[in-house]
């Protein structure tokens, strides 16, 4: 194509927030620039391959930093304005007319990029995003200072691309990334992610050889980058994620993945090792932004944390509130003056922000810290314990210790049983506790613990959590969710955190039917003003689909393969055994919960 102004370049819409916290920077670069563009720019690899990229850049004859948003993603549905999963680039028209340079790449075997297709993640991939970045580099458009740039699976490659330390990475920007392979994406607690991975490499799969014109694209960022049209758009989407894996048709290799993630990799080990971030985050060596939101416990928010130590290099963390959107249009601002300071060495205050920063729900507002976990916050235990003998009442969150035993049971019932409905008016299928209403609004921020002392009558069965916030009014705001499949409930110490109870799913130990077990396992964080008279929830069962959450919920969550057996499940309390939440909160001395 030739090298010409574009005369519809994508539109640009930025939403949601701009910036992690209250502040604007001293100094950004401003919109100066036309934009040229370059489909299916060849960039060849040390072995031959040819990958093939869409190359926006400046209207100008000087040379600028580049930004590399890569992964196995068509880039041909990118700056279309679709809000599909996969749209995750960033808005392109706005950092190229402020002087940078955005290519996006596909992966070896992935849309038009030559090669034998891979498994995402593998250790080729990793050299070959140091190695096009090496390329990029040295190329007349670029001054050598290259950042990356996307969320999700563009934000979790640049981890492993900063692990490999190409000369010419001078900072990385992973928005919404997870660390590992197995824990964030393949399983939950140890049970298959099948409600993602199965609409997941339906649509990406089935969309590999799609072949836009880039006149149409432009074009269609305008008229479907709509409020109302997107959000019909995600409601069709999200309400058809079940019937999608069975009207689409991938091709071959994608299915050959997923099969070799449900049928042959169950367990953690040097499959997923080899793939995953967290055995290399200390390779890293250059600035790292890393963001997320709270709005995303079933596959990325887990990663920020463990990515934030793991870092040993000059680092930076946000979490942003509840925010489910596509394409990628918020914190632009943020990563604008990240890559202003990083790259173009322009004083814009980015460095002087605080270490940590939060969105506080409840509050709807920014806090800041200089660690996280807070350093200024108290564990608090509450016990779980029985009101009644009655499964399906709601029941107690204490502080004090149980002085009796009492025991609560819910069904176990795998997800496509059919059973009688009239079986829910009879039988539970989850537990609920509450806390005292708050007697002043009260900080919960940082890690979430649960451990229950459970029987089941099965050899295997699986508990989900999930933490909410109840006002006076009875609405109920959704904040937490943990998982945990029994027979994988070792934990490896070697691998897990103070503020982060990590599981071995290397070698799953069955259960004793009726014989208690000690299942401890943590939720996502959260940071959440408790207003006074409001009340904290937790909710247990066996079924994700129950206690789930939706992207109309605000939440990007998926139901996945659990529980694996038809069961009662007993949770014991009392003084002997010894169920209960930890919660952290903050403040001066730590503001002690209500006891019942």
């Amino acid at each position: 194509m030739k090298n010409a102004p574009l005369r519809v370049p994508p539109r640009t819409k930025l939403t949601g927030e701009q910036f992690a916290g209250d502040w604007t920077p001293t100094h950004a670069s401003q919109p100066d620039y036309g934009i040229l563009f370059i489909p299916d720019i060849a960039i060849p690899l040390p072995d031959g391959t040819i990958l093939r990229g869409d190359l926006y850049r400046p209207d100008a004859d000087e040379a600028f930093p580049v930004l590399l948003a890569w992964s196995s993603y068509t880039k041909e549905l990118q700056n279309t304005g679709l809000p599909l999963p996969i749209n995750e680039v960033g808005q392109v028209s706005y950092l190229v007319a402020r002087g940078y340079c955005h290519l996006t790449v596909n992966a070896r075997g992935a849309g038009k990029s030559a090669g034998q297709h891979m498994m995402h993640f593998s250790p080729q991939e990793h050299k070959d995003v140091a190695d096009v970045i090496e390329w990029a580099a040295t190329q007349p458009w670029s001054n050598g200072n290259i950042g990356m740039i996307g969320m999700s699976y563009f934000a979790a490659i640049q981890y492993l691309a900063a692990a490999q330390q190409p000369p010419h990475l001078k900072a990385i920007f992973p928005y919404l990334g997870f660390t590992d392979l197995y824990r964030h994406f393949a399983y939950h607690g140890g049970a298959f992610h099948s409600g993602f991975f199965a609409p997941y490499y339906t649509f990406v799969g089935s969309t590999q050889s799609l072949s836009v014109p880039p006149v149409l694209r432009h074009l269609g960022s305008y008229l479907l980058n709509r409020n109302w049209i997107q959000r019909r758009i995600t409601s069709f989407f999200f309400k058809n994620e079940e019937k999608m894996p069975q009207q689409m048709h991938p091709e071959g290799e994608w299915m050959r993945d997923f099969a070799q993630l449900a049928f042959d990799e169950p367990y953690d080990g040097p499959f997923y090792r080899e793939k995953s971030a967290w055995p290399v985050l200390d390779r890293i060596q250059i600035p790292v932004c890393i963001g997320t939101n709270w709005a995303n416990p079933g596959i990325h928010s887990r990663g920020a944390f463990q990515a934030w130590h793991g870092i040993h290099a000059p680092k930076k963390l946000f979490i942003g509130p509840p925010d489910p959107r596509w394409p990628w249009s918020n914190y632009h601002g943020e990563l604008l003056a990240w890559y202003d300071f990083h790259l173009k060495g322009m004083d814009t205050g980015v460095n002087e922000q605080p270490p940590v920063r939060y969105w506080l729900q409840g509050a709807d507002c920014w806090k800041s810290a200089t660690d996280w976990p807070i350093p200024d916050t108290t564990t608090q235990r509450l016990y779980l314990h029985a009101r009644s003998e009655r499964s399906e009442d709601s029941h107690v969150l204490q502080a004090t210790h149980p002085t009796q035993s009492t025991t609560l049971q819910f069904a176990a019932i795998p997800r496509g049983t059919n059973y009688p409905k009239e079986l829910e008016k009879h039988i539970s299928q989850r537990l609920t506790y509450l806390s005292e209403p708050m007697l002043e609004d009260t900080e919960v921020v940082g890690p979430v613990k649960l451990q229950l002392i459970l029987s089941s009558t099965a050899i295997d069965t699986h508990v989900v959590a999930r933490l909410s916030d109840v006002a006076p009014d009875g609405t109920v705001r959704l904040l937490s969710f943990g998982w945990l499949q029994a027979s994988h409930r070792r934990i490896d110490e070697q691998l897990s955190r103070p503020d982060e109870i990590i599981h071995e799913h290397r070698h799953p130990e069955a259960l004793t039917p009726s014989q208690p077990v000690c299942l401890s396992f943590s939720l996502t964080p959260t940071a959440n003003l408790f207003k006074k008279k409001h009340r904290l929830q937790l909710e247990i069962g066996s079924r994700p689909d129950l206690l789930k959450a939706t992207v109309f919920d605000g939440f990007i969550y998926f139901p996945y393969e659990a529980p694996p057996y038809l069961a009662r499940n007993t949770v014991f309390h009392g003084e002997s055994d010894t169920s209960y939440l930890e919660v952290s909160i903050r403040g001066k001395d730590g503001v002690p919960l209500p006891d019942a």
